[in-house]
């Protein structure tokens, strides 16, 4: 076996352990990027951070988590940027759009086609561990929108994360509890968390990177521990209209 075929065994042994999760968050964030070209109209403006390059890279990162295969074919296709413009970004647009219908099939095969999940009671740690890897994916900012957020779920679902990424969490009930949390966190290990207190809120929503949303029937803090709950994503029009209500009513809520 060459070093290329024991490579790329390693890569596909670690896609197949991605979970169902996994597999929907790259599903989600790939149908945003295919719904979301920027406009690269006769070619012109494929400089280093210009919105069409910029979607070439973002699209690449998520195309290379699939497999070796598809890592290999956009870097191939990648190369030939410069010289022809246009025919690559159509490439690259046709890869994206055959990778969203080979993780439907594996979702389909798996018995996980509808995104999301709900939970009966009692299934609490099967939902601590997806709503884990959705917070896990965050690479920029979470937005957390709970009234019933307490200390105990920030410790549990973004103390892992608060050090890389920025996070914001809006609540109601228990905001005294979350900032003794918080408070000691920072003054441990730093990093951004920002945390308010308003009582307009009615959903609980976690937003990724602004990029995706995921909804929960009941408070992240007592979710699926006594009664069903469950999570399952918005649409993008959806998420763009909810993040925007929410960035709103931020803007006027009390800081802690």
């Amino acid at each position: 076996m060459t070093d290329l075929d024991k490579s790329n065994v390693r890569f596909q042994k670690k896609a197949l352990s991605d979970g169902h999760i996994e597999k929907q968050i790259l599903l989600l964030k790939l149908t945003n990027e295919l719904e979301n070209i920027p406009d690269f109209g006769d070619g012109a403006g494929f400089d280093v951070g210009t919105p069409i390059r910029n979607w070439v890279s973002v699209t690449g990162a998520l195309l290379s988590r699939i497999s070796i295969e598809k890592k290999i074919d956009f870097k191939t296709a990648k190369m030939t940027l410069a010289s022809y413009p246009l025919p690559t970004i159509k490439q690259i647009i046709g890869q994206v759009a055959d990778a969203i219908e080979d993780i439907k099939l594996e979702l389909e095969l798996e018995g996980r086609a509808d995104i999301g999940n709900a939970y009966p009671s009692g299934d609490v740690y099967n939902f601590f561990s997806d709503l884990k890897e959705i917070i896990n994916s965050a690479e920029k900012q979470i937005l957390v929108i709970d009234p019933y957020f307490d200390g105990k779920s920030f410790d549990a679902y973004l103390s892992s994360v608060a050090r890389k990424v920025e996070v914001k969490i809006l609540a109601s009930r228990y905001t005294d509890d979350i900032k003794t949390y918080v408070d000691k966190y920072i003054a441990q290990y730093g990093g951004t968390v920002e945390l308010r207190h308003s009582l307009e809120l009615h959903d609980r929503i976690v937003f990724i990177d602004r990029s995706q949303a995921w909804i929960m029937g009941g408070s992240i803090k007592d979710a699926a521990n006594k009664k069903p709950t469950y999570l399952i994503p918005l649409a993008s029009q959806i998420m763009g209209a909810k993040y925007n209500i929410y960035s709103q009513i931020w803007d006027r809520s009390d800081e802690t």
